[in-house]
């Protein structure tokens, strides 16, 4: 790649005024943990995130596989997100999210699951409000193993699920579900309507939303090295994306703060 890896004020000097800011959290915001629950928030972030936030007009979310619960204990305050792939969505503080059948029909294969994995050492499974991921970080020798089962969960709910792939995880989820359309919609709505979007994730769960962006006309970026991706853009690290972010937050406007 020629010139900047990523977007910045000096190539995009008016950001402040133009951008609609997207952000994963797990591989992009924070680095990743042997589990969910353990990652570590640096005590500066969701400072910077607010004062981004206002800097941009609002036009900032969050992005995640999370649920809900998940983005606003780690990040506190009631920042627009899209959680579990976007399957929950929420804008200036009101959410939505597909209702009680989905969940219904997620709690007897959730139970279907926890039976298959009893006893595979390594091997976590995370029930999410509308989504059941299988975690296998800690064993990655069972990826296949894993796979085939969560193959299975999928086709016995039937053709209103799906599965997707991460790292080292998979998840059963609702077939609409995907960070691209989540994104999409959010750039219907003020303040994001009329912006360039602005999206920064790390995994194969982020190619859709990379994909909507650049047809878009935005910004995609890829956090990590290597790897295929239609991301236009690259930062290396976690450590990166919140240097990157901190860069941000000096350049504003004094009165965008």
């Amino acid at each position: 790649m020629n010139g900047p890896t990523h977007p910045g004020p000096r190539e995009c000097p008016g950001w402040a005024q133009d951008w609609a800011l997207f952000l994963d959290i797990d591989g992009t915001l924070l680095d990743l943990a042997p589990e969910p629950q353990a990652v570590r928030i640096p005590p500066d972030l969701r400072s910077q995130l607010e004062v981004l936030a206002q800097g941009l007009g609002g036009a900032l979310a969050l992005v995640s596989g999370r649920p809900l619960s998940d983005i606003d204990r780690f990040f506190p305050g009631g920042f627009d997100a899209a959680g579990t792939h976007g399957v929950q969505w929420r804008l200036g503080g009101i959410a939505t999210d597909p209702g009680p059948a989905v969940a219904d029909a997620l709690t007897g294969i959730a139970e279907w699951l926890r039976a298959g994995t009893q006893g595979l050492s390594g091997v976590l499974l995370e029930r999410k409000p509308h989504a059941v991921a299988l975690h296998y970080r800690l064993a990655p020798q069972r990826e296949a193993q894993i796979q085939s089962l969560a193959a299975r969960a999928a086709q016995t709910l039937g053709p209103d699920f799906r599965l997707q792939a991460g790292k080292l995880v998979v998840e059963i989820l609702p077939v609409a579900a995907g960070k691209g359309a989540a994104i999409e919609r959010f750039m219907g709505r003020p303040p994001y309507a009329g912006r360039t979007p602005v999206f920064v994730g790390d995994d194969r769960t982020d190619e859709d939303g990379f994909a909507v962006v650049n047809r878009l006309g935005g910004r995609s970026v890829r956090v990590g090295e290597g790897g295929e991706t239609q991301a236009r853009w690259r930062l290396a690290s976690p450590d990166a994306v919140r240097d990157w972010l901190a860069g941000l937050v000096a350049s504003l406007p004094r009165d965008g703060i």
